[in-house]
């Protein structure tokens, strides 16, 4: 366990980010039964949790059926900056950031854009693959990849989790979308804010919650020195879609919550990364692809560094 300094409680808050990961929407009561303390330091726990960012608040992303695709662009422009500013009221954006590398923005829409800026790689995403970390060091993790290089013959490939459905998700009416906005920020919304906020009735919501699964995806994520202690990096890579479960095991071995998705051909992996000097933080990352270049299991990659973004 490697946890952020500003967490002082003697429970590994990796216990609780197990809990919400089983159920995203465990009331605050059960942690406090659980570990078989009071509801106050229950609520303490998970509430600095959430405060320092070692457990992010569960989202809900959509799987990529044809009517709920979403329409990714990698773009470089003159003044990021000013671009950002300029998408600040745009309803048809659902999250942009600006980054340094192989672009400099990235946009995530509802629908295609038709943009007049230099589009350096654009597509559909497929559904989303997050990681479960270990509960360990950066440092340890370094040395079970490590090991997981050294027997790359031996692994095995499986079918990859980062696909897209060639057909649209029914039932889906406006009931369904409005809970959906309300829930795809914040899994944890109460009930009664759901009802009072969507103007679903309660069968009709209980029915959405028993269904989610066969049209989204649970979110849950983890940091144990909090979010702000790391550097996210978004890697755009070469290989074929056979290769992906072999890349997502290895990278799966850090100890943050990493995202994984394709674009098209590309393989995409959103990957957080302690500040750390030398050898540390992001040289393992391209120590390891370099290594799966030479094995043939990544054609080519490349990368930016998000500096900052925004989630209307």
């Amino acid at each position: 366990m490697a946890t952020s300094t500003l967490w002082k409680h003697t429970k590994d808050p990796y216990e609780l980010f197990q809990l919400v990961l089983e159920n995203p929407r465990i009331p605050q009561i059960e942690f406090a039964r659980i570990f078989h303390v009071n509801r106050k330091t229950a609520n303490i726990w998970w509430h600095n949790a959430i405060d320092y960012g070692i457990i992010i608040l569960p989202v809900f992303k959509r799987k990529s059926f044809l009517n709920f695709r979403e329409y990714f662009y990698f773009i470089r422009v003159n003044n990021p900056h000013s671009l950002y500013e300029k998408f600040k009221d745009s309803k048809d954006i659902s999250y942009y950031s600006v980054q340094t590398g192989f672009a400099n923005f990235q946009i995530i829409a509802k629908k295609p854009l038709s943009l007049n800026y230099e589009v350096v790689l654009s597509g559909e995403r497929s559904d989303y693959f997050v990681s479960i970390p270990p509960n360990c060091t950066f440092e340890k993790s370094i040395s079970l990849i490590e090991e997981k290089l050294k027997n790359l013959d031996k692994c095995e490939r499986e079918s990859t989790p980062l696909i897209y459905h060639a057909e649209e998700y029914t039932p889906w009416d406006e009931l369904d979308e409005v809970i959906y906005q309300k829930l795809c920020n914040d899994l944890r919304s109460s009930f009664t804010d759901i009802i009072e906020t969507t103007g679903a009735y309660s069968d009709k919501i209980m029915d959405w919650f028993r269904t989610r699964e066969k049209f989204g995806q649970d979110i849950v994520m983890f940091f144990p020195k909090g979010e702000s202690a790391y550097l996210l990096s978004l890697f755009c890579i070469d290989t074929e879609k056979e290769n992906d479960s072999i890349l997502i095991d290895i990278f799966s071995k850090l100890p943050t919550s990493n995202v994984f998705y394709r674009i098209g051909e590309k393989l995409m992996m959103s990957i957080y990364l302690p500040f750390l000097p030398g050898e540390g933080g992001r040289f393992i990352i391209r120590k390891t692809l370099d290594i799966l270049e030479k094995n043939e299991l990544v054609s080519s990659y490349t990368n930016s560094i998000v500096e900052y973004g925004y989630r209307p």
